[in-house]
């Protein structure tokens, strides 16, 4: 195996998490590969300017300052903002069967906002950017079908023969990573019995670059600020969290019907509910492993925890796994 490419660090994985990380990790004078399933050209491709609510990708994520900060030292953010972003300034909060509300203000904080909603792919299409710039090695449209260990050198095994060998490998290949169940690490993990329905609406009325969330006793709501290139206002990406059988209720429901019960449940703090995107649901299931490393190998982003999106931290946790890592 000696024969074969040997890094410092190998990164399988190569999404917002996987992606950063690797880049961080160049940038300190490593020798570093990153190995990513999809095609660089897919992940390279620019996206066309919305014009309705399909066109946004369903996947957003809410970026907190400490990710935007790592994001800029990486020097990838000018890109990320230069497209499709919106900053919040104001969180609401309330108990849909009570009279419970808050309310954060960026400004109490003296702050410029307190976070940004961001389409993933946008993230994504950045730090691919930056990587083409970089020493990374970029192995692209890689299947991973294996991992070994002899000695002090472990790597992976590729679906065309390739050998990859590396000092330390690092995965952070998602929620149902194969690196951590081929290496031995346990997992801690429950289901919510909920699942999330995801998409994108178009309301009456701005959403005043604000985050909102409804608390019910099947489940939260939230409605997050998205903005187009043209500055409107009215559009949002929705994470609407169920009781697995509520959900399926829901989705089995016509475009029309989804759109007023969606609209009776933000009980109208937007207006009307003029349209809605195509609809995504995924089960929501806890998982956390037990340890993150082993030896010549650590866990990053979905791969070491998976939490509820309720509080939208998924990616701001998978970030600060980079940076105490770096």
């Amino acid at each position: 195996m000696n024969d074969q490419p040997h890094f410092d660090i190998l990164v399988v994985g190569g999404g917002m998490i996987g992606s950063a990380l690797a880049l961080g990790l160049s940038r300190q004078g490593w020798s570093v590969g990153l190995v990513e399933g999809s095609d660089r050209k897919t992940l390279l491709k620019g996206s066309a300017p919305v014009e309705d609510v399909d066109g946004f990708d369903p996947r957003v994520s809410a970026i907190s300052v400490a990710s935007q900060r790592l994001l800029e030292q990486l020097g990838v953010w000018p890109d990320i903002a230069a497209g499709r972003h919106c900053p919040y300034q104001t969180m609401t909060v309330w108990d849909g069967d009570g009279t419970g509300r808050i309310q954060f203000e960026a400004a109490e904080l003296r702050a410029a906002a307190l976070g940004t909603i961001i389409e993933n792919r946008r993230i994504v299409r950045a730090l691919f950017t930056a990587l083409a710039d970089s020493s990374v090695r970029l192995i692209d449209g890689a299947r991973v079908t294996g991992w070994w260990q002899d000695g002090n050198e472990r790597g992976i095994r590729l679906e065309d023969g390739c050998t990859l060998a590396a000092s330390l490998v690092v995965a952070a290949d998602g929620a149902h990573s194969r690196m951590r169940q081929w290496v031995g690490l346990p997992t801690r993990e429950w289901d919510y019995g909920q699942q999330a329905i995801v998409c994108t609406v178009r309301t009456t009325q701005s959403h005043r670059f604000t985050a909102w969330q409804r608390f019910s006793p099947t489940g939260p709501l939230a409605f997050l600020p998205l903005l187009t290139e043209s500055g409107d206002e009215h559009f949002c990406s929705i994470v609407w969290s169920q009781d697995t059988e509520e959900a399926r209720r829901l989705m089995a429901l016509e475009d029309e019907a989804f759109r007023a019960e969606l609209e009776s449940a933000i009980e109208r703090e937007l207006g009307s509910v003029e349209v809605v995107s195509r609809r995504y649901t995924f089960p929501l299931r806890q998982r956390h492993a037990k340890d993150y490393i082993a030896s010549g190998f650590a866990l990053v982003g979905d791969a070491a925890h998976t939490i509820h999106p309720l509080a939208g931290q998924g990616a701001n946790l998978g970030y600060g796994d980079v940076h105490a890592l770096l």
